[in-house]
């Protein structure tokens, strides 16, 4: 029988495990990791002394020799150094970011914008260049309506286990009132982020009017935020114009606007599709014609 599964699993782990010890790894100390013995060892080392990418030359190969009792691993210079993007590459990675930037929570926005410098270091000079250009014209908007300042108090309140005293406009009633909620967790659905509270609560992040921390809380409460996504993603909004199937089940769409309900129908990639009425079925039909008109042609 043949022992290359089990050969390629023990070199898949071998390589990254020896490289990045700079002095290579002493036989002993492989032989129990591996548990294999000395001779298999050995076989083992001469079976992949010399690897490579197929289209790499002879100065592109992965080394593994012995040499004085230590395992070592050198590894070619496409693995070594920093990798560079091209233009391409710098516009698709900036376009990807553009959303998380202007329209997420603070924290995540924070986080995209400093992965987003990160990567135009990462960059040729002249990708970073235009890439820097561009990212800083391009925005992406959001579906919601959510106030900037709401969001970072409503994170600040998960990360410091606070409760929210807050100003919320409760549309079914058409009333402002104030309330203290023990925050869960923040969820996403179809566009538009929501506040769970620790007794099981949903607050639309948008209706908001005000929101700041309150007193720490005896104990962070223990929701199922994937049970309340559920819920949310289940719930009919009533009074949409727009129906829509997902699966087997029908809503009416009741926010967003047509542009917000069609981006919210692609995103879900084959799962969601717009019923009626018959423009808004049509205008949906048009759009990804159009979109999928851009790569004809394309290799």
């Amino acid at each position: 029988m043949s022992r290359l599964p089990e050969d390629l699993t023990r070199f898949l782990f071998l390589v990254p495990y020896v490289a990045q010890h700079r002095h290579g790894v002493t036989v002993r100390e492989l032989e129990d990791i591996l548990s294999i013995s000395r001779k298999d060892l050995a076989t083992l080392l001469d079976r992949v002394a010399m690897v490579g990418a197929p289209d790499g030359g002879p100065d592109e190969l992965v080394e593994i020799f012995l040499e004085g009792g230590r395992v070592h691993v050198a590894l070619p210079q496409r693995f070594t150094r920093p990798p560079r993007f091209d233009v391409r590459e710098m516009m698709a990675l900036l376009a990807a970011l553009a959303p998380l930037r202007a329209n997420a929570p603070p924290t995540i926005g924070e986080r995209a914008n400093e992965l987003s410098e990160r990567i135009a270091g990462l960059a040729s000079e002249r990708a970073a260049a235009i890439g820097k250009d561009v990212g800083d014209r391009v925005q992406i908007l959001a579906d919601g309506a959510e106030r900037p300042g709401v969001l970072h108090t409503l994170e600040t309140a998960l990360r410091e286990q606070r409760a929210v005293e807050a100003e919320y406009w409760t549309a079914g009633r058409d009333e402002l009132s104030t309330r203290r909620i023990e925050p869960a967790g923040i969820v996403q659905v179809r566009g538009a982020w929501y506040l769970i509270g620790g007794d099981e609560k949903t607050f639309k992040v948008e209706r908001f009017r005000s929101a700041a921390l309150g007193e720490p809380m005896d104990e962070a409460p223990d929701i199922d935020l994937e049970e309340a996504r559920r819920r949310l993603e289940e719930l009919d909004l009533g009074d949409g114009a727009v129906q829509v199937k997902v699966g087997e089940r029908t809503f009416r769409w009741g926010s967003g606007g047509p542009a917000g309900t069609r981006r919210w129908v692609r995103a879900q990639r084959g799962r969601a599709a717009i019923q009626s009425p018959p423009e808004a079925r049509a205008a949906m039909v048009e759009e990804v014609k159009a979109l999928l008109a851009r790569y004809e042609g394309d290799e």
